[in-house]
């Protein structure tokens, strides 16, 4: 259902499409789409990071969530994972430093 939304919304090859999602663990329909860009957020970081390891836990990812901070790319659609500002379900952050991303557009001419 998500991919026919967004195929739909999708359809100028000559345009440059950028999402704004809630839902990181749909970046395989955002792919399929051809979403040029898609900043997400919602996974907190994984909660509780572990070194090496990354996430413990993600909201509608459960454990060791595969999109939870961090660049992602996959053909010609790139994914900005933000950990946020805020918490999950548990008020609490272990090695999970809050974070605002900054993300700078520029064409492929400059």
């Amino acid at each position: 259902m998500v991919s026919t939304k967004l195929n739909s919304l999708t359809g100028d090859e000559n345009g440059y499409t950028i999402l704004l999602s809630h839902r990181p663990e749909l970046f395989d329909a955002y792919v399929s789409c051809g979403v040029d860009l898609v900043l997400s957020g919602h996974a907190h970081g994984g909660q509780f990071r572990l070194p090496l390891i990354g996430g413990l836990v993600a909201p509608n990812q459960g454990l060791f969530p595969k999109y939870d901070a961090g660049l992602y790319t996959d053909g010609g659609t790139n994914m900005v994972v933000s950990r946020g500002l805020g918490n999950s379900i548990i008020p609490i952050r272990f090695n999970n430093r809050p974070e605002i991303v900054l993300v700078e557009l520029s064409s492929r001419n400059s």
